[in-house]
């Protein structure tokens, strides 16, 4: 293979941690798109870097050039005084620790940089003024293009979350309630039989307790994200999505938390889905 050049340059290997706890990592010389969705694309944060690494380029080029002209400098000095002066300025993003930490939480709040926890905050930035004009300024996408990527993101974030608050709502319901509703009733019978005989067990009577305690704990969370689907929200895309994220998640998570409680309770052969257990230890 032709490289143009008879010797290759020495190639240090990178010495970071490679920062594992970050979805799109730097790592090095690249960036690596990592724990996504099937239905996420490279295209879109390919399009954003490519345009934010152009913006960068042609700032650096242009604060080379002016060290050459105007001060006469060696290209080696000129790019010794780029350098010493841009790097202090963006080390303030620089991280590779744990980024799950609240230590970095509380670093990142103080180096005054975005936390934005969910979906719609940061697409909330997205129609920032600085955003709109680097588009523009390189052609990538008018304001117009870029704010009808953000209303068709708004909407596919509403369409997805309220199909995933309606199928949480249903499989509670018609799945994981009847399969508690059936060992309690086991149990219920086991107890009744031990009466019977005047056989008093404690663990028994105390299993039913609980059972019918998280039944009673997932009717009402059930109850609950059912009004909230109904509900959708308003009339437009960003009002419905606002719904989604401070409603029908909060009240997915809730009824989540207390099937994953009967998870842990209920006999493999009335427990109606696969338990966690196996789909991440395959036999």
């Amino acid at each position: 293979m032709g490289l143009g050049t008879p010797v290759l340059p020495r190639l240090p290997k990178h010495a970071g941690d490679r920062n594992r706890t970050s979805p799109f990592a730097f790592t090095g010389n690249k960036f690596e798109f990592r724990a996504v969705g099937s239905t996420q694309s490279i295209s879109w944060p390919s399009t954003v870097l490519n345009t934010i690494v152009a913006e960068s380029v042609e700032e650096l080029t242009n604060e080379l050039e002016t060290e050459l002209k105007k001060k006469g400098a060696t290209l080696e000095d000129a790019l010794h005084a780029v350098l010493n002066r841009e790097i202090p300025r963006i080390k303030h993003i620089m991280f590779n620790g744990d980024g799950y930490s609240q230590e970095w939480q509380d670093e990142a709040k103080k180096r005054g940089l975005l936390n934005l926890r969910t979906t719609l905050d940061a697409l909330a930035k997205l129609k920032d003024e600085k955003n709109l004009a680097l588009f523009e300024k390189y052609n990538v996408l008018t304001r117009r293009e870029l704010e009808s990527r953000e209303e068709i993101a708004y909407d596919q974030y509403f369409k997805t979350v309220n199909i995933e608050g309606e199928t949480t709502a249903e499989m509670a319901r018609t799945m994981i309630l009847p399969a508690a509703v059936r060992y309690l009733n086991e149990l219920s019978r086991s107890f009744e039989s031990l009466k019977a005989v005047h056989v008093r067990s404690t663990g028994i009577s105390s299993t039913v307790a609980d059972t019918a305690a998280l039944i009673d704990e997932l009717v009402p969370a059930i109850d609950k994200l059912t009004k909230q689907n109904a509900e959708l929200g308003g009339d437009s895309v960003h009002s419905k999505a606002h719904h989604m994220r401070d409603n029908i998640v909060p009240a997915m998570l809730a009824v989540r938390d207390v099937c994953d409680r009967l998870e842990k309770v209920i006999p493999d052969d009335l427990w109606p889905l696969p338990r966690y257990r196996e789909m991440l230890f395959i036999k």
